[in-house]
């Protein structure tokens, strides 16, 4: 008999439960058509601001990066321009120096600093160790003083 007034009183207390739930569910009015209105407002102002702060942001990084490839360009043209290296003197030069120039082989850098003292870089086509052209190629690169 306990157990049967037990069972009876847990169905009483889920159905005053479920009526209760109920009751509230009925008292909560949904939001009607101007309070949707301006949370839809309020939600468009806020992803607004946080567009342009994003924009702002956007704009300063590239900036930023406009000036820093400004700025490298401006360090490779000063390079270029004032990056000249200095000529190669025929009558000091090691033959790892010679061989640096274009079309100097091994062979012919030997050959260069075995016809040494040179008074003139074009010492070299006149004792023809090298042709006009091949000189042509290494004039602006070599002195002779």
């Amino acid at each position: 008999m306990a157990n049967g007034r037990f069972a009876l009183i847990k169905k009483f207390q889920f159905w005053i439960g479920a009526g209760v739930l109920i009751l509230a569910a009925g008292c909560n009015n949904p939001p009607s058509d101007q309070q949707i209105q301006q949370k839809a407002a309020q939600t468009t102002q806020q992803v607004k601001q946080g567009a342009q702060q994003a924009a702002s942001q956007a704009r300063t990084a590239a900036a930023n990066a406009e000036d820093k490839i400004n700025a490298v360009a401006a360090g490779v043209k000063q390079g270029l321009q004032s990056g000249t290296p200095t000529p190669i003197n025929l009558n000091t030069a090691s033959t790892e120096q010679l061989e640096t120039l274009p079309g100097i082989t091994p062979a012919k850098a030997h050959r260069i600093i075995a016809e040494r003292p040179y008074a003139a870089p074009g010492d070299l086509v006149r004792r023809n160790l090298l042709s006009q052209e091949q000189f042509d190629q290494i004039s602006a690169k070599v002195t002779a003083p």
